[in-house]
């Protein structure tokens, strides 16, 4: 996480580009939002598994052989959308796509969101789709969460599934096309 906050600094100061970051975690992990706190996400921390605190919001994610994504950039860089409301399904369109010789996925409606199971505090993310999430049938496969600092945002987010080398490589791809576009 730490690797994505100094992301977002050197993005937010115009030293680097647009940053699309790959990633897994070495060991099982819970990850949990910016607003939620240690103390409280604890007893849903599996024995021996790590713990750590996202720079985003949202709930708690259980890391075993996921595949995370961040992406940071300034507000106003070309190709996302300029208008927050439309990042996250731009983002997903995205994902969705590249993924789709592997995943039949389908972005979700307000219509697919149910009430979280549990207060947030101790949410978890993958419990229950929101708009635009990505669903496997009505299964959520696909979640993220922002951060926003003045001039820049972070993405950060999770596909619940184990994929092949070239799926990994087709998504880069997939955005590395659009901002080179």
């Amino acid at each position: 996480m730490r690797i994505d906050a100094d992301t977002l600094a050197a993005v937010e100061s115009g030293d680097v580009p647009p940053t699309l970051r790959l990633f897994s975690f070495r060991r099982p992990t819970v990850s949990f939002g910016r607003l939620q706190h240690a103390e409280g996400v604890r007893p849903f921390v599996p024995a021996g598994w790590e713990n750590v605190q996202r720079p985003t919001g949202g709930g708690i994610v259980f890391h075993e052989q996921d595949l995370c994504f961040s992406l940071a950039w300034r507000q106003g860089d070309p190709p996302l959308p300029s208008d927050i409301k439309d990042v996250y399904p731009w983002i997903h369109t995205v994902v969705r796509e590249a993924l789709a010789p592997w995943l039949s996925l389908a972005l979700a409606t307000c219509r697919d969101g149910r009430a979280p199971a549990a207060p947030f505090p101790v949410r978890q993310c993958f419990e229950a789709p929101v708009a635009y999430d990505l669903l496997e049938g009505k299964e959520k496969i696909v979640g993220g969460a922002l951060a926003k600092r003045r001039r820049s945002f972070l993405y950060q987010g999770t596909i619940h599934e184990q994929l092949p080398e070239e799926a990994l490589q087709a998504l880069e791809n997939a955005f590395r096309q659009r901002f080179d576009a």
